[in-house]
């Protein structure tokens, strides 16, 4: 592998870590460190779970259809909300194929950016610190989908450029 080859993994490496920490403090730790200490030391119990599931949204399309019909939400806030489900996650599916073989296919990468959204989901869940929406699963995981629209897209345009060299280790 080329020094070159060596430095976009590098780089390619330290971009998911940083998506995956920038993911973890958006939707986790949105509030100072010292909220957490006392929420933790004071706050958190087993009835945080069951409150948890009560407030759960388990239901798909649910949220996403009451953004879309409320007159009394902020479009801007709308759009945040919704499109940053969605924008979050797109270099997740972007960066997954990039680095790792097996991840070079639709279904893998929908599968990841699944798994990853439920974990961040079923986190917020147990801990109170937000709570668990099935349709923040689904715009994550359209996110991770249109990170691998734009991997293949980036793929492709690489491959027909007259004289470059794209390297399937990328």
């Amino acid at each position: 592998m080329s020094s070159y080859h060596q430095i976009q993994r590098i780089v390619l490496w330290i971009l998911l870590v940083c998506c995956l920490l920038i993911l973890t403090k958006y939707i986790l730790f949105k509030r100072s460190p010292e909220y957490y200490k006392n929420y933790f030391a004071h706050q958190y119990s087993r009835k945080v779970i069951s409150d948890g599931w009560r407030h759960a949204n388990l239901k798909p399309f649910t949220t996403i259809s009451l953004f879309y019909r409320s007159k009394r939400l902020r479009e801007e806030y709308k759009y945040d909300n919704l499109g940053g489900n969605i924008v979050g996650f797109m270099p997740l599916g972007f960066l997954f194929p990039a680095l790792f073989f097996g991840f070079r296919s639709f279904w893998r990468v929908t599968l990841i950016c699944f798994c990853i959204s439920l974990v961040f989901e079923t986190t917020q869940l147990l801990t109170g610190l937000g709570s668990f929406d099935v349709d923040d699963i689904i715009l994550n995981t359209v996110g991770g989908i249109a990170g691998y629209i734009v991997y293949l897209g980036l793929k492709k345009l690489i491959r027909d450029e007259p004289g470059a060299s794209f390297r399937e280790s990328t």
